[in-house]
C-alpha cells in the first residue's frame, strides 16, 4: 500500500518472512496483511541477507527449522551487517523448541512455535515492534 506518492503509508510496517514452507509463509503473510503489515514472502534462502539489505523491513520472521546451519548463518550475517544490525528478528520454530532455538541463537528478538497460531503471531510482532529489541536479553 502506497501514500500516494509512490512511497509506502507511514503506518504500515514492513515484514519479511522467510522460510521454505509454502503453507505458512502464506498463513502468517494473510494475518500480517489483515492486520495492517506489509508482509513480503521469500522462499529463496540464499538471497535472505541481501534481500532484506534490499527491503529494509521492519520486522524478519525466519524459518529456524531451514537445514540449521542457513538459518544460523542468516541470523548472524543480518547481526554483522551495519544496514540490517538493528532489524528484529523472530524465529519460527518446531512446536517444543522455542527454549531451546532461543538459548541457542544471540540475535533473536522471539521466537514463535509451530503449528501456526494467529494471534500469537500477531501478539508477538506487535511486542517486538513496539520494543524494537533485536535480541530477546534487550541488548
Amino acid at each position: 500500500m502506497t501514500n500516494g506518492k509512490g512511497g509506502r503509508e507511514v503506518d504500515r510496517k514492513r515484514v519479511i518472512l522467510i522460510g521454505d514452507r509454502w503453507e505458512t509463509q502464506m498463513l502468517a503473510a494473510c494475518a500480517l496483511e489483515g492486520a495492517g503489515y506489509d508482509a513480503i514472502t521469500l522462499f529463496d534462502k540464499r538471497r535472505a541477507v541481501e534481500a532484506v539489505k534490499d527491503i529494509k523491513p521492519d520486522l524478519v520472521l525466519l524459518d529456524m527449522d531451514l537445514p540449521k546451519l542457513r538459518s544460523v548463518q542468516i541470523v548472524r550475517s543480518l547481526r554483522r551487517d551495519a544496514a540490517t544490525q538493528n532489524v528484529p528478528i523472530i524465529g519460527i520454530v518446531s512446536s517444543g523448541e522455542e527454549q531451546a532455538v532461543a538459548g541457542r541463537f544471540n540475535g533473536l528478538a522471539d521466537v514463535f512455535p509451530q503449528p501456526f497460531d494467529k494471534r500469537t503471531l500477531l501478539r508477538k510482532v506487535r511486542k517486538v515492534l513496539r520494543d524494537g529489541r533485536t535480541e530477546r536479553n534487550g541488548r
